[in-house]
């Protein structure tokens, strides 16, 4: 397990292993943040309302990040999301 924090904790996450695949879970403070990918990333959205490259993600969607892509999360709330990397 490894914590994680960004953008002066402004977006934290805890990575873990479990028997099928590498995931984190996080919490976004309001505010836009952008990051570039090292894995395909699936991020699905636990609480609050997420807007990753401007596609608006609500409790219980998922949005796909390509491997390598920037990509741009913002929320006007706390917000919390689980992401699957591949």
């Amino acid at each position: 397990m490894k914590h994680n924090t960004y953008s002066n904790g402004e977006v934290q996450n805890i990575e873990f292993t479990d028997n099928q695949s590498n995931k984190s879970v996080g919490v976004v403070e309001p505010g836009s943040y952008t990051f570039t990918t090292e894995y395909e990333e699936t991020i699905q959205c636990l609480s609050g309302s997420l807007e990753i490259n401007n596609k608006q993600c609500l409790p219980g969607e998922k949005i796909v990040v390509n491997k390598g892509e920037s990509f741009t999360i913002s929320t006007k709330e706390t917000s919390s999301y689980l992401c699957l990397y591949r």
